[in-house]
């Protein structure tokens, strides 16, 4: 009860604040009120992120997605909320015990060769550790936090009860469904059962390819909150100076990154749902070792048949064609300005063509405007939420593509976005498709 009334005085003090600065608006001018808003945008951001970061759970997780899809907020949010992507604080080891006993008993940590009470990782939902087997093998033993499912009930709760607020002050549509899909994230990243299949699925999947190292379960090993796995040695994705060092070319990374990632998606129907920087090792050749599958999504045929022909439209620059691929996706609602969308996608598609990979992993101000294309279209936003709905599913890949080009542009930074992308979209679609991606006759424009 505590922990829920320190989460809603958080958010009443933010929205509080708006309230001041938007009743102080109607008496200020113009500029004045401008520089007041900016100060509060600033402080509030971070005044949740360490709100977040006390409160953890939920909390920390929804910050986390904040940082990314976002857009509909002032920059500011992005750059303070971006900080909890690799700052959590681990829990005491006596905490994981805990959660150890209850999968195993009281002698729990007679089941493990040595287990190091330091954690290697912690995130939003749980921690990892190294251990080794009885025989010496070493492990990653991924251990979920004691009473983690109950806090996110609560934590839950308190977000609903916030809903018509947010509605009021925030232009987005469809809140409610955007928090299901947070809860039903969530479901899915506490059940250890649900990871170890999708661990099974990637490990399938990437079988026949020596460039691809995804982490073995131990099964004797694993049970209830506890997740072990091998443990896999690399270098950080992010440290470009350590790859350099071992002979690794950071833009072959890059490369081989979007081609794992268009080979999940058009391939099988499903993807990585968290490509942040802890989650991806490199080893010289380059080998890519990916960690942590409790966000495997999939995709819906109708999702996946529209990307690709949003992907062709861009390629061929053809307009009809990427507005048919975005209807294929669900973007364009019944009734909608289908003309308006296609001016503003064309916008969009020409700014994110002359822009370098590496714009998507600053977070200055004029390159946000830029990337998000809000000065342009900030007049507009009404009108052209009325044209479009946001699909089902689009959540997480939008999340997961933000995540993933900031990563892409840490490591080839001069690329061009159009360049590093579709030669690998197009050797995806050469490779056909394993899922049934139309479920219903689409009429395509002729690609000339």
């Amino acid at each position: 009860m505590l922990r829920s009334l320190r989460a809603l005085l958080l958010f009443w003090t933010v929205f509080a604040s708006y309230g001041c600065e938007w009743l102080l608006a109607r008496i200020l001018p113009a500029q004045v009120s401008a520089r007041r808003f900016a100060r509060a945008h600033r402080k509030n951001a971070r005044r949740l992120a360490q709100g977040f970061t006390s409160l953890r759970g939920v909390f920390i997780k929804m910050g986390q997605v904040l940082s990314v899809v976002g857009s509909f907020l002032p920059s500011a949010y992005a750059e303070e909320l971006e900080k909890l992507q690799d700052k959590v604080p681990p829990r005491p080891f006596r905490e994981i015990e805990g959660r150890l006993r209850e999968a195993f008993g009281d002698a729990a940590l007679e089941h493990f060769g040595s287990f190091d009470p330091e954690p290697i990782a912690a995130a939003s939902l749980a921690q990892v550790h190294r251990a080794t087997t009885r025989d010496g093998r070493p492990l990653a033993v991924k251990v979920l936090y004691p009473g983690i499912e109950t806090l996110i009930r609560r934590d839950l709760r308190v977000l609903r009860s916030l809903l018509p607020v947010v509605r009021w002050l925030l232009p987005v549509s469809r809140v409610e469904r955007n928090l299901d899909q947070l809860e039903a994230m969530l479901a899915r990243e506490t059940s250890y059962a649900h990871e170890r299949e999708n661990i099974e699925r990637v490990r399938a999947m990437f079988s026949g390819r020596s460039d691809v190292v995804v982490p073995k379960v131990v099964d004797e090993l694993t049970r209830g909150g506890v997740l072990t796995m091998s443990f896999e040695e690399g270098i950080k994705i992010t440290d470009i100076a350590a790859q350099k060092q071992a002979g690794v070319v950071p833009e072959a990374v890059a490369r081989l990154l979007v081609d794992v990632y268009f080979v999940m998606l058009f391939g099988h129907g499903i993807f990585h749902a968290d490509p942040h920087p802890g989650n991806f090792l490199v080893r010289p050749g380059p080998t890519l070792v990916i960690l942590d599958y409790g966000a495997v999504e999939e995709v819906t045929p109708a999702l996946a048949d529209g990307m690709r022909i949003v992907v062709l439209g861009a390629m061929t620059r053809n307009d009809d064609q990427i507005l048919a691929g975005l209807e294929r996706m669900g973007f364009v609602a019944p009734g909608g300005d289908r003309e308006l969308l296609k001016r503003v996608g064309r916008e969009y598609l020409k700014a994110l063509a002359s822009v370098k990979i590496d714009d998507f992993s600053k977070l200055d101000r004029d390159v946000v405007e830029k990337l998000s294309g809000m000065s342009q279209l900030r007049g507009r936003l009404r009108e052209i939420m009325r044209s479009v709905e946001y699909p089902d599913g689009y959540f997480y890949v939008e999340r997961t593509l933000a995540l993933l080009f900031g990563l892409v542009g840490q490591l080839a930074p001069k690329a061009g976005l159009p360049g590093l992308v579709l030669p690998h979209a197009s050797k995806a679609f050469a490779r056909g498709f394993a899922i049934p991606v139309a479920t219903r006759p689409v009429q395509e424009p002729k690609v000339s």
